[in-house]
């Protein structure tokens, strides 16, 4: 479903970017990544993290000479790490709800 496919994406993209392998995923196409990582937040209800991912992706498109990725990932790492919303629970919240409507047949 689109929500199971939004939980894997938000999941695979905060592991990779609080174990500093981002990079790595993002390095054949970050425009599409950072665009799909953000709508799955923003599914998920994880704003703060979409508007990271926004303005990464955003700098990344509207600047001059595309600027280098390591550093954009560098930033986004830092700023993932310095944020107030309790990512690891939302996620776990989110996994859990969709268990429970799966179980009830709502999927």
């Amino acid at each position: 479903s689109r929500s199971e496919e939004a939980l894997f994406t938000a999941c695979e993209f905060w592991a990779s970017a609080r174990n500093h392998t981002l990079l790595g995923q993002l390095s054949d196409d970050a425009i599409n990544q950072l665009r799909a990582a953000e709508a799955s937040f923003t599914v998920i209800g994880l704003t703060e993290v979409a508007s990271v991912l926004f303005r990464a992706r955003t700098y990344l498109t509207e600047t001059g000479p595309a600027p280098a990725l390591p550093g954009i990932v560098e930033n986004i790492e830092k700023c993932l790490a310095e944020l107030g919303e309790p990512v690891d629970q939302a996620l776990a919240g989110f996994a859990s709800e969709l268990a429970r409507d799966r179980l009830a047949g709502r999927t």
